[in-house]
């Protein structure tokens, strides 16, 4: 018998609307250049239609909630829905994934584990996260949620993501950890320090031998910066603004 390449980790309600969504965790060595070897997570809406169908009518709202990344926003989302995403989809729905048990084996054990590499963790209950990385060897994670308070369940586990100097601030004084997305012009501020895993460090370190992206509130931890990336990165300078 062929080894799943992923498993199903849960499949529920989003706490961000209520409606249906699946997590799926590929658990097959990846070969991503920026993370590492790393289980990818990718939340979907589970709905019958398509991650590109729902980006356009706005039904990711489910998996994304209020992030102003959304492309079907005019956001500048810099994943690929139409790739990755597209093909666990399509895996999905031909039955490749079996329901994740970590008591009959644990494929995770000893991996780092992104959580949301597709949708918000905050759409996800806590418990998934919990079970998901009972054994793994850390993770690393980022929401948007954190300004509407739907994300208070994991910010433990993940960075608030800010889109500019203001929105750090707020996250600083509820005493969240930040991943700060930059234009070139903009500085790192006190506190921040150019993601290792950036195109402007050279890419030095991966996900993996870094580990800075694993949350936490109340620490004296630094906050990553990294400048803006992706094909839609030019949609990003209106934001620049926004108080």
């Amino acid at each position: 018998m062929k080894k799943p390449t992923g498993y199903i980790v849960y499949r529920g309600a989003s706490l961000l609307d209520g409606k249906p969504i699946v997590v799926i965790a590929i658990t097959k060595r990846s070969s991503n250049v920026k993370t590492g070897d790393v289980v990818q997570t990718y939340i979907l809406a589970d709905n019958g239609y398509s991650p590109l169908e729902n980006l356009k009518s706005l039904a990711d709202v489910s998996i994304c909630g209020q992030c102003p990344h959304r492309r079907g926003l005019g956001g500048a989302c810099y994943v690929n829905v139409g790739q990755g995403v597209t093909m666990v989809y399509k895996s999905l729905l031909k039955g490749n994934y079996p329901v994740y048990d970590p008591s009959v084996n644990d494929p995770v054990s000893g991996k780092m584990v992104r959580l949301g590499t597709y949708g918000d963790p905050a759409s996800v209950p806590r418990h998934v996260w919990d079970l998901l990385l009972t054994n793994a060897k850390g993770h690393l994670g980022y929401t948007h949620q954190w300004k509407n308070g739907r994300a208070n369940h994991v910010m433990d586990l993940c960075m608030a993501s800010a889109d500019n100097a203001s929105e750090r601030l707020q996250a600083k004084l509820l005493k969240y950890r930040t991943f700060r997305v930059r234009a070139v012009s903009e500085p790192v501020l006190k506190g921040e320090f150019e993601c290792p895993a950036s195109a402007e460090q050279g890419k030095r370190l991966t996900c993996v031998e870094c580990k800075a992206c694993s949350g936490g509130i109340g620490t004296n931890k630094g906050d990553p910066v990294i400048i803006v990336h992706g094909s839609l990165k030019s949609r990003f300078v209106p934001m620049l603004s926004v108080a």
